[in-house]
């Protein structure tokens, strides 16, 4: 019995040795668990290094350290992480005060109520989600605050300028334009642009306001291989309706008869003059122009009505 126990310690020995060589093996070889605290991502935006969290929960109501599970944002909106400090950023809500805030993209015009009292240029329109881990926009509020992180974004003065950028005018014309449509020589022809608002427009943000005010709808006709035939500046909107007949438009400059059949090509801009102030004082005027619409028509010998 003896002689049998003796011969067994070895080899009980031997296989104890290789299960804690595998065992070693196992820890050095198997991937390190992520720290419930870990980042998916470091990213760097507007000068901040953020640490960004993807679908896990995050620190919660009010300051001090959160209370979410996996991460330990504080109510500055910071972590510490492998000894390092980062903004907190999950799914892209920064932490700040005990709630998540998230830009509200695009933001609101200059001249949006919301804005109240603070500057477009220095503050941010936000959604605010204090109530849900992770946060969410069904459920949270719009406030306008600070910039918290990255807030970049063009100047006050390209700002108001691109706020006062003009749309491309809606074309109205009787008889219609559009492919396979028909006129008839000598017919008066209504040009209008379908309810154009021509009301002076003004925006603010910081030191500047800009202001756009509407100087004309210009159209130019053109024939097929023959060139300009017509130009007309309309400062009116009559719109024809069935009603009118064969009468011309009671503005002069919105209307004209083609005196000649071919095909024709209709182009409408409207044109606007901008000045932009600073501390007061108005810079040049500026004449901005709309990008064009265009139709085409083919006018036929013969009398017929607009519509």
């Amino acid at each position: 019995m003896l002689t049998s126990l003796r011969q067994r310690v070895p080899a009980f020995a031997a296989v104890l040795a290789l299960i804690t060589v595998l065992a070693g093996a196992a820890i050095v070889t198997a991937p390190k668990a992520r720290a419930d605290n870990g980042c998916q991502e470091v990213v760097t935006r507007g000068g901040d290094t953020y640490c960004v969290f993807q679908g896990q929960q995050g620190g919660g109501g009010g300051g001090g350290e959160g209370s979410g599970v996996g991460i330990d944002c504080d109510s500055s909106g910071n972590i510490s992480w492998h000894g390092t400090t980062y903004k907190c950023d999950l799914n892209g809500w920064s932490f700040s005060g005990g709630c998540y805030i998230r830009l509200v993209e695009p933001q609101p015009p200059t001249n949006d109520p919301i804005w109240g009292s603070d500057d477009p240029s220095t503050s941010r329109v936000q959604w605010e989600d204090c109530d849900h881990i992770p946060p969410t926009q069904v459920g949270a509020k719009q406030i306008v605050g600070p910039c918290v992180g990255y807030c970049a974004g063009p100047n006050p003065v390209e700002l108001i300028t691109n706020e006062l950028q003009i749309a491309k005018p809606d074309l109205g014309m009787a008889p219609p334009g559009g492919p396979g449509n028909v006129g008839f020589v000598n017919s008066n022809v209504w040009l209008w642009t379908k309810g154009l608002d021509t009301s002076a427009q003004t925006r603010r943000a910081a030191n500047v306001v800009g202001t756009r005010t509407f100087v004309s709808a210009d159209w130019v006709v053109s024939k097929a291989g023959g060139g300009t035939i017509a130009t007309r500046h309309c400062t009116s909107d009559h719109e024809y309706t069935p009603d009118k007949g064969a009468a011309a438009s009671p503005d002069p400059d919105c209307g004209f008869q083609f005196k000649t059949p071919g095909d024709y090509t209709v182009r409408v801009t409207t044109s606007w003059t901008l000045v932009i102030s600073q501390n007061g004082v108005p810079g040049a005027a500026q004449t901005i122009t709309s990008t064009p619409n265009t139709t085409t028509i083919t006018i036929q010998e013969g009398q017929s009505t607009n519509g």
